[in-house]
């Protein structure tokens, strides 16, 4: 595990908020000067506790959807599982990805344009291994989703005011989009030189971008197991028609990273992402869950998250 201290934790907030921040406006933000903000940068860089700079860009909003699936495998050798999850990783459609510990094996969203197009992409992924899985689950797309990756150091949840504007799209948009996806703190200079037009013009279609709602924000991608937490999956059946409560108990927990809402799975409603630094916290979150809300919810399942093969990052089929 690696130590952070209070200005460590005031600059991954700062970059979770906004990864494009000037250091020298992060700097004054922390309290710090320029230089020793810099350094204190490049040491968790250096550390892995960022592991990349990105920006979170509205898939919706690109006409795509996102597909969540679980998979249980038999007979595999640890070895066989880690080639398996590997190879998932590589197919152009999978974004988030990890493996898990519980009943399944490994979780995995997959981002298609059409219905049509799911089977295909899991023949791609399942072909070698077909005999090696017991069996699989699809989640609809989500009807409502959000994140909270700074509460983790702060109690406070700043809800995102989003807005989405229609516009049309040119290859060289897609290519400024591509770019600040693997790398949000990118110079405009760069992007120009890289893209062969101005400064001014970049500086406008990003302005665009971010009006229109495509660009949703620039943050970064944390690992949290080497800052001391553990992270689970919770999956819950909600047996009434008002979410707006829990809703309200999810969004102000200081232990809830994220949840999907969605419509039509028999067993579960409410898949939910836990950071938490202890199993002594992780019990604390479901003794309240059933305290307020006993009668509305039923706990599906529990696993456990021991670490992320493919951040939750928008994959290169959205930019072809």
């Amino acid at each position: 595990m690696d130590k952070v201290d209070k200005k460590d934790e005031k600059i991954l907030i700062e970059l979770i908020k906004n990864s494009r921040t000037p250091v020298k406006q992060l700097a004054k933000k922390v309290g710090v000067s320029r230089e020793v903000a810099n350094y204190r940068i490049n040491q968790l860089v250096k550390k892995k506790i960022i592991k990349k700079f990105y920006t979170e860009i509205n898939e919706k909003s690109l006409e795509f959807k996102r597909v969540g699936c679980i998979v249980q495998l038999k007979g595999i050798s640890e070895k066989e599982e880690k080639e398996f999850i590997n190879l998932t990783a590589k197919n152009k459609h999978v974004t988030y990805l990890g493996p898990i510990i519980g009943k399944w094996n490994f979780a995995f969203d997959i981002i298609i344009k059409s219905e049509e197009e799911l089977e295909k992409i899991l023949m791609e992924i399942f072909s070698d291994y077909k005999d090696k899985i017991r069996k699989y689950i699809i989640n609809s797309p989500p009807i409502e989703s959000e994140f909270f990756s700074a509460k983790i150091f702060v109690s406070v949840f700043e809800e995102k005011i989003r807005k989405t504007k229609e516009i049309a799209l040119t290859k060289k948009d897609f290519e400024i989009l591509k770019l600040l996806r693997d790398n949000s703190r990118i110079e405009y200079s760069e992007l120009a030189k890289k893209l062969n037009i101005t400064g001014n013009a970049i500086k406008h279609r990003i302005k665009k971008l971010e009006n229109s709602g495509i660009i949703d924000s620039y943050t970064i991608a944390i690992d949290y197991w080497k800052l001391g937490f553990e992270f689970y999956n919770l999956q819950i059946k909600f047996l009434d028609y008002d979410f707006r409560a829990l809703k309200e108990f999810l969004i102000k927990n200081k232990s809830v990273k994220y949840f999907y809402r969605h419509l039509g799975n028999e067993n579960w409603d409410l898949y939910i992402g836990l950071i938490v630094r202890n199993s002594e916290e992780l019990r604390e979150l479901l003794i309240k869950l059933r305290e307020y809300f006993g009668e509305k919810i039923e706990i599906h399942d529990l696993y456990i998250v021991p670490e992320e093969t493919k951040e939750n990052i928008l994959p290169d089929v959205v930019f072809e």
